[in-house]
């Protein structure tokens, strides 16, 4: 079997394994809905006692907006991959990508995106129908350069989303207990992507700070340049950002696992 067919199968196995158990995965796009729920409360009464007047910059349907999609974006690129990764490396499951032609790499990476596909598909159509709804209440332009952009970056920060997670995964090796370690970096990530609140919320230069760094290119960026809270000139510098920090991590992932192999041993299986 050629590499082409091999990774083909891969992809299929990944959509097969989100199929797998179609209750929790419908439980799963149900789950999403409500930390949209309970912030959606939360800045509304946020905005009632505070009066008409824009915080943080986003006006009170703009928030509301970039609510649902950060929470939206954030369930589209979340991993949860890294239990898997550390029970393989803690149990002796990386011992037949040794010995066999497969890249446990390329096989995580295929499989990651086999099951984030039955997710994108049927995301698209909640998508549509949510810029539809807002364009008609005036909070959204629906631009087609903008949403030709934000299905771009929102690829990308799928990309970028796991390549950080796989570094992540590394520690695994030196790690005796990870799973509160996963928990904390998850959280950790998830604020500074921006999948809780908008980063405004920090400051000005806070968020000129993040601009530097990896984390808001996975949501932050992709639901504003969607939103037209980013002027076009803005969009493609994140653009290259995002592309930038995804050659990055991608060598990071390859060198972290190249030295961490080196403590691995290849027990149980």
């Amino acid at each position: 079997m050629n590499r082409r067919r091999l990774y083909t199968a891969v992809f299929s196995m990944g959509i097969q394994h989100s199929m797998e158990y179609r209750f929790h995965f419908f439980l799963g796009l149900l789950g999403a809905s409500f930390p949209i729920l309970v912030q959606y409360f939360i800045w509304t009464a946020v905005y009632r006692h505070s009066g008409p007047s824009a915080l943080f910059s986003y006006s009170y349907s703009q928030i509301i907006l970039y609510t649902i999609l950060a929470g939206l974006v954030s369930k589209l690129v979340a991993t949860q991959f890294e239990h898997q990764i550390a029970d393989d490396i803690k149990n002796g499951g990386l011992n037949k990508y040794l010995i066999k032609p497969v890249s446990y790499f390329g096989y995580r990476l295929i499989t990651f995106l086999g099951q984030k596909a039955i997710y994108y598909a049927m995301t698209t159509v909640l998508l549509a129908l949510i810029i539809w709804i807002a364009s008609i209440r005036g909070v959204l332009d629906p631009q087609i350069m903008r949403i030709i952009l934000f299905a771009i970056t929102l690829w990308g920060a799928l990309i970028l989303n796991f390549l950080i997670a796989y570094c992540i995964c590394a520690s695994a090796f030196y790690l005796h207990e990870i799973s509160y370690f996963f928990v904390i970096t998850s959280l950790l990530v998830n604020i500074l992507s921006g999948g809780m609140f908008p980063l405004e919320i920090f400051g000005e230069s806070v968020v000129k700070a993040l601009q530097f760094t990896p984390f808001p290119y996975t949501i932050y960026f992709p639901v504003n340049a969607l939103s037209g809270k980013m002027e076009a000139a803005a969009m493609y510098q994140g653009l290259l950002w995002q592309f930038g920090w995804i050659g990055f991590f991608f060598w990071l992932s390859r060198l972290t696992w190249r030295v961490a192999m080196k403590k691995y041993s290849a027990v149980g299986g």
